[in-house]
């Protein structure tokens, strides 16, 4: 039955309500339909039969169709396979081959790309058309979808309901033929070319409700333009396709801008015309003579962009002893115009810059060595204008050193990184639950956290087989992880304790389902996402996953499956808009930079002209001091070409020869012990000085060091948290810098079975059997690496210990040599040192004449030995313990570290929601310079927090954005709107969320 809004005006809904017996209350008879010859006969295959493709013969119902009901329980396969669907029963039809139902878009890609079907109470099926039905040649399409109920129940039909494009269709009930449990509707209005979305919801008697969203595209008319238009591009060159739908004429005249016409050939209906663009606007309509009648296409526009801004760009000119002299002289404008120049201070160090002007600015120099920030506008005539971060560092020894884009900021040099997963760090898994822990991190001694995107994903972010790198949305955090301002709310906190915080990005691919590639699957080379994937097999070293192209020809790495598809990054529009989003999270969350993702699939498919440098040349533009690591090999000859030393776009990658090839098969003797040493040294090796390495002995994509150092979980639990701790102090004591998995600490993975991943990603238990081993083991490595300089050099040696267990490395830096000593051997190592004044290892100590004392302070173990030299040589003789390590600084005084107390932790923090409204009183209180603001949330919520003074005047707005569900903490660092210094005396901080109001009286005390 065909139905039109017209004619409900003539029908009558009659429903009729009677009990049904309680067959099943949680099943649905579902009518699968596939359409095939009748013969051979087609069987139903999937979950729900094992997938034995004899079990279930379908029946032939005419007109080629054939039919099956079976019945299937509501909420999908309740143990679905690792690669299944959620919610759903996956499924095929099968006669000599395996097909996927033709009629439903939904299909998963990463399980041969079987059909699924969400079962609910009512099912949606075959919502037709759909994306992967064809194009539509009606501008009134019918719309039909079966509509099954729960056993037991039926469709309430008037809660049926079609909304096309925003417009919705109500009492459309009469559509629906309750026998065949069909709806069939026609779109009353007619619809423009193009796509469109449709959106169907229904009911049931039972209470049940479900809805479901299909697109289309309509093509309706004689000549057509089938390139999406209405868009802005960097990209001069465009392909014009259309079609014909008389396929005899063979001639079509393409206009551009109403003045400029070419003629194309049609062959087939097809005509395709590549158009150069000129700035601004762009118009294109195709003309056809047909019978001497001159027939029309719609128009399509395009608005070509091109940059006129200036760019900025600092550099220290001169200097003196009083004084630097910056210059703007680098910045160039494209349109070679003149430009106007204006220096503005960093809040966190003013240099008494704000106000002034000129192409130079002389300001008075600093004594103490270090960064110092500053800002610079340029601008031309016509009001562009460019901002740029800049800096120059006061070395130890007076200097004053102008960065380039190959430097690196000083932090990352001594950085030590903490790895985390907010769904492993906490029972909830979220952003807000893990900042509750940053104490803890910092406690630890660690600078810097890398975090496991946050971004959206196609399917809810897991502790398997999704941790997010099928990302749907760049700028959106992950729903199960909490809001944009959960995020940034975090990196705030972190900030306030000295942490930096980068980011896990994926430059490599975008997820299948992200609306770009939906887009381009959808509309082909019609898209205007099309070229910002790959569509060809590129030869290029792999890592031995393969390549292959899916059945519409979206290139992927095959280990990694079709839902991870790679990005273009010659494609100027798919460059400009990732790195804008990239631009984003530094922009808007302070973000201190980037940890990316498979960085060597775009780098060995392109070099490093269309993603590595000019990523790094935008992001360190807009702030200097980020940190950009990319997954590539880092170690070795022919690695130097990522590092920006070398005009590639990292300041650091991995050592992953170090990896693979000793630390995670490590033999535990001499032999081994050299055959570390060797890859730690890179062979002699260098790339260059500021290229770094991040050393690491687990990771997400790894399995537990415990795992592999207890032969698989053989050896018993103390052994092998023993065994683990001298190669992380050999990580934590050479060149680079050591990165650690959250739970690593604690000695996380070791007996669990099963695959990798519930080793690696289950949520940690805090006071696992390994954290009182390896928690102050792991804390006192990263203190010590913080508060030594020698451990922020690039250059080290080995020193011979007379033991061949004992692996002995040698830092040098001024007066604060350092020696780190790693028995790797299960029995008590002695250990002999010999060390000389003059020759090698020289310990670079000042007047080392003979019998002035000086101290080898170990301060990982806190004790400290009197050296002095005779004839230039002395000697230190000690025993290690097994597995045990040492670390001394050699000074003419003695050294020690403080370490904080790591307080015990709650494996179940986050675990429950707050259930009211509160704000907590602020700590410190007083405070100086800055303070913790607590709050909690039983739902989500627009939250304010304003500061006032006593005379109710606004001093700063803290937040203003939604906040999830939980307990929040904000820090205000005294600072006023203009980023001024607040005066000490009495303050009032104000939230505001919802209908919940509270103050908090707090004391700003210098």
């Amino acid at each position: 039955m065909r139905c039109t809004l017209k004619s409900l005006c003539i029908l009558f809904l009659i429903i009729i309500t009677f009990a049904f017996p309680a067959i099943s209350q949680d099943s649905v008879d579902v009518t699968f339909r596939y359409g095939a010859a009748s013969s051979p006969t087609a069987f139903l295959v999937g979950e729900f039969n094992g997938w034995n493709n004899s079990a279930t013969p379908m029946q032939y119902a005419g007109n080629n169709w054939w039919t099956k009901t079976y019945r299937l329980r509501v909420g999908g396969n309740p143990t679905p396979p690792p690669v299944g669907i959620v919610g759903a029963w996956q499924y095929k039809f099968y006669t000599n081959t395996w097909v996927s139902d033709p009629l439903n878009p939904r299909t998963n890609p990463a399980d041969n790309n079987n059909s699924f079907l969400y079962v609910k109470d009512p099912t949606i099926y075959q919502f037709i058309p759909n994306q992967v039905t064809g194009l539509v040649k009606s501008s009134s399409p019918v719309i039909t979808a079966y509509i099954f109920p729960k056993v037991g129940a039926f469709i309430d039909t008037a809660t049926v309901s079609v909304t096309v494009d925003g417009v919705q269709y109500k009492n459309i009930g009469a559509c629906y033929d309750t026998s065949s449990k069909q709806l069939t509707f026609s779109v009353p209005s007619p619809l423009q070319n193009g796509s469109h979305i449709v959106y169907l919801s229904a009911g049931t008697s039972a209470g049940g409700t479900n809805a479901d969203t299909v697109h289309f595209t309509t093509q309706a008319g004689f000549i057509q333009i089938t390139t999406q238009g209405g868009y802005v591009t960097y990209n001069p060159v465009r392909m014009i396709r259309g079609v014909v739908i008389d396929t005899s004429l063979h001639s079509v005249k393409l206009i551009h801008n109403s003045k400029d016409t070419t003629t194309v050939s049609a062959i087939n209906g097809l005509y395709s015309s590549i158009d150069t663009l000129v700035e601004g606007m762009n118009s294109f309509k195709a003309f056809i003579d047909t019978n001497g009648v001159a027939v029309n296409s719609d128009s399509i526009t395009f608005t070509l962009r091109i940059n006129h801004t200036p760019y900025a760009k600092a550099s220290v000119s001169s200097f003196t002893s009083s004084q630097v002299t910056l210059s703007a002289e680098g910045s160039t404008d494209p349109d070679g115009k003149a430009l106007t120049f204006t220096w503005i201070d960093d809040a966190k160090i003013p240099l008494l810059l704000n106000g002034q002007h000129g192409s130079t600015v002389t300001i008075s120099k600093l004594i103490e060595p270090g960064e110092y920030y500053f800002y610079l506008v340029a601008s031309d005539s016509s009001g562009l204008a460019d901002t740029t971060r800049s800096y120059f560092t006061l070395a130890d020894d007076g200097s004053c050193l102008s960065p380039t884009i190959a430097n690196n900021p000083e932090w990352a040099s001594r950085a030590r990184i903490y790895f985390l997963f907010p769904k492993a760090f906490t029972t909830t898994g979220t952003i807000s639950a893990a900042a509750q822990r940053l104490q803890y991190i910092h406690d630890m001694g660690f600078n810097v956290i890398w975090m496991m995107p946050v971004m959206k994903n196609a399917y809810p972010i897991d502790q398997h087989y999704g941790p997010g790198y099928n990302i749907v949305d760049f700028y959106t955090v992950a729903p199960e992880y909490g809001t944009n301002n959960d995020f940034k709310n975090f990196i705030s906190q972190a900030h306030a304790l000295g942490i930096k915080v980068i980011l896990d990005v994926t430059p490599n691919h975008t997820s299948r389902f992200h609306p770009w590639s939906l887009d381009a699957h959808l509309f082909h080379e019609d898209s205007r996402y099309w070229t910002w994937y790959e569509h060809s097999i590129i030869p290029h070293n792999d890592n031995g996953l393969g390549q292959s192209l899916d059945p519409d020809r979206f290139n992927y790495y095959t280990g990694f499956s079709d839902q991870l598809l790679n990005y273009n990054w010659k494609d100027i529009d798919a460059r400009t808009e990732m790195m804008n989003a990239y631009k984003y999270w530094i922009k808007y969350f302070d973000l201190d930079g980037y940890r990316f993702d498979v960085y060597w699939g775009p780098h060995r498919r392109y070099g490093e002209a269309y993603m590595g440098y000019p990523v790094r040349e935008t992001l360190k533009h807009l702030k200097p001091d980020i940190l950009l690591l990319g997954e590539d090999d880092g170690t070795g000859v022919g690695t130097q070409y990522i590092y920006a030393d070398a005009g590639g776009g990292l300041d650091a990658a991995y050592d992953f020869k170090l990896y693979f090839n000793q630390i995670r098969s490590f033999g535990f003797t001499p032999a081994a012990v050299d055959n570390l040493h060797s890859d730690v040294d890179n062979g002699g090796y260098f790339p260059g000085p500021n290229s770094l390495y991040m050393r690491f002995m687990e990771s997400q994509d790894e399995d537990r060091i415990t795992y592999f150092y207890s032969n698989g979980n053989s050896l018993d639990a103390t052994t092998t948290f023993h065994r683990t701790k001298p190669m992380a102090t050999a990580i934590f004591s050479v060149p680079g810098f050591p990165m650690i998995w959250n739970g690593q600490e604690v000695g996380w993975g070791y007996g669990i079975t099963g695959a990798k991943e519930d080793r690696n990603r289950s949520t940690i238990g805090w006071n696992f059997q390994g954290a009182s081993i390896l928690t102050p083991h792991y804390q006192r490595l990263a203190w010590i690496r913080g508060t030594f300089p020698a451990f922020a050099t690039q250059t080290f040696e080995r020193i011979e210990t007379g033991n061949g267990n004992v692996y002995g490395i040698l830092r040098k830096y001024q007066n604060e040599n350092a020696i780190s000593l790693c028995n790797f051997s299960s029995v008590s190592a002695s250990v002999s040192l010999t060390l000389t004044a003059t020759g090698t290892p020289n310990v670079l100590l000042p007047d080392p004449h003979d019998g002035k004392i000086f101290y080898a302070s170990d301060v990982y173990n806190d004790s400290t030995y009197q050296i002095s030299f005779t004839g230039g040589i002395t000697n230190l003789s000690l025993n290690i313990p097994a597995y045990g390590s040492a670390v001394f600084i050699l000074s003419d005084s003695v050294k020690k570290i403080s370490l904080p107390a790591i307080t015990s932790v709650k494996t179940n923090i986050g675990a429950s929601l707050p259930t009211a409204f509160k704000l907590y009183q602020n700590y410190p209180n007083p405070f100086n310079p800055s303070t913790v603001v607590q709050f909690d949330l039983p739902k989500q919520e627009y939250v304010r927090i304003h500061i006032y003074n006593i005379l109710g005047e606004e001093i700063t707005q803290m937040i203003n954005g939604v906040y999830s569900a939980g307990t929040h903490q904000v820090v205000w660092n005294g600072k006023t709107n203009a980023g001024v210094q607040a005066s000490s005396g009495v303050y009032f901080v104000h939230v505001d969320a919802g209908d919940f109001m509270d103050t908090k009286k707090i004391v700003l005390m210098k």
